[in-house]
């Protein structure tokens, strides 16, 4: 499929409105600042702004080896929020998946049936192939996604400078990195979590070869995109700091494990980088130890139906610690919501 960008980015610099992009993200960095009073944030929406041409939708499995295909399906989204008048920030990344940390240790990409326009993922290896990952050299930023990663951010640097309101107004994300746990159960697979009793020194050998690769995977983007050093993206809304992990794994672990396995890694990185965690399913048995790690800005979770919230919401919100939640409004008692953004109500 030949496409070509620029009407569809002319497009998308004519309909924005800097005075109005301006206020919402000064209201975006009160909310960082804690500065939002004592609901819930919920930020004034930009006016809609729908377009005028046709966008037509892009398969992913399009995208997955045409940069322009790719860039045009992050401008799909920039054109959504315009056209709707939301209040979410408007945001762009190279977007190939969870498995990017894992795909440069060379695993077998495994990309979705087309009628699902699904983000591809990568098969794990299995146990006996990843004993034989520590006998190669650790991976770099050559290999698996990386090489196409960094050279979609370079041309939305160059995009930004060829059109200034879109270089002001949309951020560039950082890639999905995921978090070192979640690194190594894609890499192992679900038999992982009996190699935690099992093995823990190899897990551990694992465990900081991943946090390396994610690490040079940030400074690398920062390199690229240094407009990135102080805000983390992700699910639609800003939070101090530069990066974005997710803890999904830490659903099937004890407390104890979050400790032994997952903040020493997690505390690594946001020690450095400080910014947000994201989580999945069930997180109210690990909640405090998470909340505790140094750098940590904000908590993004789903399901909450699926935690005892007011033990979150104690560890989060009434410490002064960023909740948000991909849902929509329900009452929270008598929990601090100043702190507090319920995602889906914006």
């Amino acid at each position: 499929m030949q496409l070509n960008l620029n009407p569809y980015l002319e497009d998308i610099e004519s309909r924005l409105d800097a005075a109005e992009e301006a206020r919402l993200w000064d209201e975006w960095l009160g909310w960082t600042r804690h500065e939002n009073g004592v609901k819930p944030f919920l930020p004034q929406p930009r006016t809609a702004r729908p377009s005028a041409l046709e966008w037509p939708h892009v398969n992913i499995n399009d995208a997955l080896d045409d940069d322009d295909l790719a860039i045009y399906r992050e401008l799909e989204g920039v054109n959504q929020r315009l056209a709707e008048g939301s209040c979410h920030i408007l945001r762009v990344r190279a977007n190939y998946g969870v498995g990017n940390i894992a795909s440069a240790f060379g695993p077998e990409l495994f990309v979705m049936p087309r009628e699902t326009d699904t983000l591809p993922n990568v098969r794990p290896f299995g146990e006996e192939a990843m004993y034989a990952l520590l006998d190669r050299p650790a991976p770099d930023l050559s290999c698996g996604n990386f090489p196409k990663i960094m050279r979609i951010y370079d041309r939305f640097v160059e995009i930004g400078r060829k059109y200034p309101k879109f270089g002001a107004f949309v951020r560039l994300e950082q890639p999905d990195l995921q978090g070192p746990m979640d690194n190594l159960e894609l890499l192992w697979g679900s038999s992982v979590f009996y190699a935690l009793y099992d093995d823990p020194d190899t897990i551990h050998a694992l465990l900081g070869r991943i946090t390396n690769l994610i690490e040079s995977a940030m400074d690398e983007w920062l390199r690229h995109c240094p407009n990135g050093r102080g805000i983390a993206t992700y699910f639609r809304h800003v939070e101090k700091g530069a990066i974005a992990l997710r803890d999904d794994s830490a659903m099937n672990l004890s407390p104890d494990f979050f400790s032994e396995f997952i903040a020493p890694y997690d505390g690594r990185l946001l020690r450095k980088y400080g910014g947000i965690m994201h989580f999945c399913g069930r997180g109210d048995h690990f909640i405090e130890r998470l909340a505790k790690l140094e750098g940590l800005n904000g908590i993004n979770m789903s399901q909450p139906h699926l935690n005892d919230m007011d033990k979150v919401f104690a560890a989060t919100i009434d410490k002064g610690l960023h909740l948000s939640l991909s849902t929509p409004s329900f009452d929270i008692g008598k929990h601090d919501g100043s702190n507090l953004l319920f995602l889906d109500s914006m």
